[in-house]
């Protein structure tokens, strides 16, 4: 049996624990043993995120050890693996503390706060010997699945030219405001731009050029509009979180292949031909259900890493903070 635990219990800790949950039912051969947040009395609520809402009354948490210090629960349990959904400054100092201490890591995206940071975790998982992964959510999720298989099995050609888009009202419900904070965040650019950033470069490499900007009128980095080449493929993204607060998220892509333009609104995905159009079949279930059971297959099952290598998405970061530097605010 391995043990594993939690480390930050908000919307995305609790999400992912209801998934572990379930793995854990389906598997029954790892166990839940502890919870760790910096507050108690917040681990057993019911919460409400811009995913949905989390519902934890049916759950009994009296089974669970809790604390409040991720450094004394690492010392009294026995341990195989954590999850760690704190916020993103705090993503390096625990990881590298429960790699040094001989546990496997699964951390919430972005990696880190600095590439240094980055690259710290990953020289503690090569000393250690232990797995390391970062939750790149959008490489579990069907419209991007079905991207990466068009990619590589070239059904309709080369690809020519991709945008992708993500866009939100200013993000004002993190605890104490930590998302709009450049030092704790890495702010949009970070925290939001990651995520097509990553896509990128997992369909179609680091890129060879970038051109970047970014705006700072409500928060630092609150917008960043990018021009890359990778290859012979032209890319865009743009991400702007810096929105009145009546607009809702949306994202989404449009990439052109040699002979079919490819478009996902929402989730809705519409391939575009010289024969017609028509919406394909996407592959189901949920990202976060994915992504932990690929981490738990790595570190128990001793499966290697097939989405998410840690190598690839240290790509991704490094091509964020090279935008960061580019588009700071003069």
């Amino acid at each position: 049996m391995k043990n594993f635990a939690i480390i930050g219990f908000g919307g995305l800790g609790k999400t992912h624990f209801l998934n572990l949950l379930k793995i854990e039912k389906e598997r029954k051969d790892i166990r839940l043993s502890a919870i760790c947040n910096a507050d108690i009395e917040s681990i057993t609520k019911s919460i409400k995120i811009n995913l949905g809402n989390v519902n934890l009354d049916d759950i009994d948490f009296s089974r669970y050890n809790l604390y409040t210090d991720y450094k004394e629960m690492v010392a009294k349990e026995d341990l195989d693996f954590v999850f760690i959904a704190l916020p993103t400054y705090l993503h390096c100092e625990a990881a590298v503390y429960c790699l040094e201490h001989g546990v496997n890591v699964y951390t919430e995206k972005p990696m880190a706060i600095t590439l240094t940071q980055c690259e710290q975790m990953m020289d503690a998982a090569k000393k250690s010997g232990k797995k390391l992964m970062v939750g790149q959510c959008l490489r579990f999720t069907g419209e991007y699945e079905l991207l990466k298989e068009l990619t590589e099995n070239g059904k309709y050609g080369k690809p020519i030219k991709a945008e992708f888009y993500r866009r939100s009202a200013l993000p004002t419900w993190s605890f104490d405001n930590w998302l709009l904070k450049d030092d704790k965040s890495g702010s949009c650019i970070v925290d939001m731009h990651v995520h097509d950033v990553d896509q990128m470069v997992w369909l179609f490499g680091a890129p060879d050029t970038c051109m970047t900007m970014s705006t700072h009128q409500m928060v630092d980095y609150e917008s960043t509009y990018s021009l890359y080449k990778c290859g012979e493929t032209v890319v865009m993204i743009l991400t702007d979180w810096g929105i009145h607060s009546s607009f809702p998220f949306r994202y989404g892509y449009s990439v052109t292949f040699e002979d079919a333009y490819v478009v996902s609104r929402d989730g809705k995905i519409t391939v575009y031909t010289n024969d017609g159009a028509f919406e394909p079949e996407i592959n189901g279930g949920d990202c976060y259900h994915k992504e932990v059971n690929e981490f738990i297959e790595a570190v128990v099952d001793g499966k290697p890493f097939k989405t998410a290598d840690i190598s690839s998405v240290y790509e991704t970061m490094k091509v964020v903070f090279k935008e960061k530097e580019i588009s700071k605010k003069k």
